[in-house]
């Protein structure tokens, strides 16, 4: 299976491209060479058994809507394959910037509305996380907690202790003089790994972070890969209807985190002149 994921959340906009063993849902399928992994080896390993196909990086917080398209195109030519052979997408839904996040969620949605196929939405700090864990920067009973700058003076920030594991805190958004005691609130004696450029930038969390491309910021390869977890899961539950609808690209939608400033005007507004 060929998955085409989508990165737009931050500053660095990415794409790449992934194939996958086929999502039938067994696990002799979807493992490596050498034998079927285990259920604990499958969830420590984000998209066991996926191939890196092609990928390509860019820097323009403000040019995503020009340039998303582009390197969909680079990354397809790399890897010699049409676009009609995308059989599915994964998508960075957010948080982070508030258009960065509309423009790859639209895209995606055009693109397996157009070709027919599922897409799966993976948030870019889990997709952080799953890089830290995959690359060694953190171990399993750490607290890893990946951060992207809100703007405002804010950051947006969860916190993982485990690869694949749900968050041990959810996504949310709080002004960096606070990220610190938040952090270490949940540490409880463990090892605090802090990812994120804007770590950097955070004189507390800054002897905490660990640094590295994929760390940095949410990367479209490890999007790619949670996409193939969620979709091999779907698969290997048996239910095709219930998993096709999980995946509608209609269903696709943003996770902004905190609320945008733009509001919709009041009715019976009247603009200014």
């Amino acid at each position: 299976m060929k998955l085409l994921a989508l990165s737009t959340s931050t500053p660095r906009g990415s794409v790449a491209l992934l194939d996958a063993a086929d999502l039938d849902g067994s696990a002799e399928a979807a493992a490596p060479r050498g034998g079927a992994l285990s259920g604990g080896e499958r969830a420590a390993a984000s998209g066991a058994g996926a191939r890196l196909l092609a990928a390509t990086t860019y820097a323009d917080l403000h040019g995503h809507a020009e340039r998303i398209f582009g390197a969909i195109d680079e990354v397809l030519a790399a890897a010699g394959i049409p676009a009609a052979a995308i059989e599915a997408l994964g998508c960075d839904v957010g948080p982070g910037s508030f258009t960065g996040v509309r423009v790859a969620v639209a895209a995606a949605k055009g693109v397996a509305l157009a070709l027919d196929v599922p897409v799966a939405g993976v948030t870019s700090l889990e997709a952080m996380a799953a890089a830290a864990f995959a690359g060694g920067a953190a171990a399993p009973g750490d607290l890893l907690v990946p951060l992207i700058d809100a703007k405002k003076g804010e950051v947006f920030l969860a916190a993982f202790d485990r690869p694949a594991g749900a968050p041990e805190m959810s996504p949310r958004h709080l002004p960096r003089d606070a990220a610190f005691d938040a952090v270490a609130s949940l540490a409880a004696g463990r090892r605090i790994v802090v990812v994120g450029a804007v770590a950097g930038e955070i004189e507390a969390l800054r002897p905490l972070a660990v640094r590295g491309e994929a760390l940095d910021f949410p990367d479209a390869a490890f999007i790619g890969r949670l996409a193939i977890d969620r979709l091999r899961a779907a698969a290997a539950g048996g239910e095709r209807g219930r998993a096709a609808a999980e995946h509608d690209p209609a269903l696709l939608e943003p996770l902004y985190v905190r609320a945008p400033d733009a509001k919709p005007a009041e009715l019976g507004y009247t603009a200014p002149r």
